[in-house]
C-alpha cells in the first residue's frame, strides 16, 4: 500500500510539473505578454513585436513587419504601470515608454483571440 501511495505522488508531482503553463491565470498570461512586447520593443525585435500584437494599421502580418523596420525611435525604457481585466477576454494596459528623452504613457486594449491574447496597437481614440 505504500508503495502505491508513493507511485501515486510521484505521478501527481510529474503531473503537475506539466501542466504549469495552462494554470497561469488570464492576469498572469496578459502580464508576461506584456512584459514580453514592452522587451521586444526595447531591443527592437521586430518578430516579437508582431507576434505579439494585432496591429489594425495593415492589412497583415508582412506589411506590419516591413513598417515595423522602418520606427527610428529609441526606446531606452519601459515599465508596466497597470493592467485591469475588463472582462474574461478583454484586459487594459497602461504602460511608460521613455524615448528619445521623453516619457509618454500609452493605454492597449489586449484581447484573446483564439486561444491567444494579443496586445492591440493602431486603434484611434
Amino acid at each position: 500500500m505504500r508503495k502505491l501511495m508513493v507511485s501515486v505522488v510521484l505521478i501527481l508531482i510529474i503531473l503537475s510539473g506539466c501542466s504549469s503553463e495552462a494554470s497561469l491565470t488570464n492576469d498572469e498570461k496578459v502580464t508576461e505578454l506584456v512584459n514580453s512586447y514592452l522587451e521586444a520593443l526595447e531591443s527592437k525585435d521586430i518578430s516579437a513585436m508582431v507576434k505579439y500584437t494585432d496591429d489594425l494599421r495593415f492589412p497583415n502580418k508582412e506589411e506590419q513587419k516591413k513598417q515595423y523596420s522602418n520606427i527610428e525611435e529609441e526606446i531606452t525604457d519601459t515599465k508596466i504601470v497597470e493592467i485591469k481585466e475588463i472582462s474574461e477576454t478583454e484586459f487594459e494596459a497602461t504602460v511608460e515608454i521613455s524615448s528619445d528623452g521623453n516619457i509618454n504613457e500609452l493605454t492597449f486594449p489586449i484581447q484573446k483571440q483564439d486561444e491567444d491574447w494579443k496586445i492591440i496597437v493602431g486603434q484611434d481614440f
